[in-house]
């Protein structure tokens, strides 16, 4: 049974969502946000190596390591109990983005602190060279997956922009794992991560118009209000700064990496808050049927 609201607006089941929203804490987009990073840093460090530039390839596997660690601490820590993680890989589906995701993410955690053991102990280097190897080969589904799990699901925001949102986690991936460059590499060895931070803070912009043209004026509604929408505006003054600064040259290239991490923290949480907002309000379900 629909009911009507005093302005007008559809309601659900006697008032309830139509849909029930994610009950996620905010540990959930953290996790999205680092474990792109370190999927985008794994990336980066494999192709500093062949390129010999040492210095960016050890920021780079050092920091796709902790932020595989930030990421699955978030995670388990949101599903309450670790052994709810450790129960979704005695099955693998490969029809299942989550039980897929959840294989991705273990390949590319244990690989990534491999790496970064050997890196920083010099124990085992031709192994800890493999391991990178194979997070750098790993790292570009993992800057990306959590977008196809989001997408998977019910919420009209998600679900409707599946073929833009990976663009835009790719993208935010880029920008904030080139920041972490800025920021930590040797200033003579980070041009890579400027260029790659400066790349993926403009294809931001141009995978969130992607984003709000699949949607439509309607189903865009929740990325531009509420939470989500100052969320969006906050994600992208943040990421223009950064993009500003990080392309003046080195004496603003740390302040350009620390606007560029923001900026990709807070568009994630947009995206976040824009899915749950969508599933309250049962005009956006009724809008796409009809």
């Amino acid at each position: 049974m629909k009911t009507a609201s005093a302005n007008g607006a559809i309601g659900g089941y006697y008032g309830k969502p139509i849909v029930k929203p994610p009950e996620w804490t905010p540990l959930i987009p953290t996790y999205f946000w680092a474990g792109g990073l370190a999927g985008a840093c794994a990336a980066l460090g494999l192709v500093s190596r062949v390129r010999k530039k040492h210095g960016l390839a050890r920021t780079m596997t050092l920091a796709a390591a902790a932020g595989s660690a930030l990421s699955g601490f978030c995670l388990i820590a949101d599903l309450k109990k670790p052994s709810r993680f450790a129960n979704m890989l005695r099955v693998f589906k490969p029809t299942s983005p989550m039980s897929v995701g959840v294989y991705v993410f273990s390949i590319f955690g244990g690989s990534s602190m491999a790496a970064a053991a050997s890196e920083l102990t010099g124990i085992a280097t031709p192994l800890g060279r493999a391991f990178e190897t194979i997070a750098g080969l790993v790292g570009p589904v993992m800057s990306v997956y959590t977008s196809v799990l989001i997408s998977d699901t019910a919420m009209p925001a998600w679900l409707h922009g599946r073929e833009s949102l990976p663009l835009l986690f790719a993208a935010t991936s880029a920008s904030t794992a080139g920041a972490v460059g800025l920021c930590c590499a040797p200033p003579d060895e980070n041009g890579a991560a400027r260029r790659l931070a400066l790349v993926g803070a403009i294809a931001v912009r141009f995978a969130l118009k992607r984003l709000h043209h699949e949607l439509g004026k309607t189903q865009a509604e929740p990325y531009e209000k509420g939470r989500a929408g100052m969320l969006a505006f906050l994600a992208g003054a943040l990421n223009i700064a950064g993009t500003i600064a990080a392309a003046r040259g080195k004496g603003l290239a740390k302040a350009g990496g620390a606007l560029l991490l923001a900026g990709g923290l807070a568009e994630r949480f947009a995206v976040y808050h824009a899915g749950k907002q969508s599933a309250k309000d049962p005009k956006y379900i009724i809008a796409a049927q009809t």
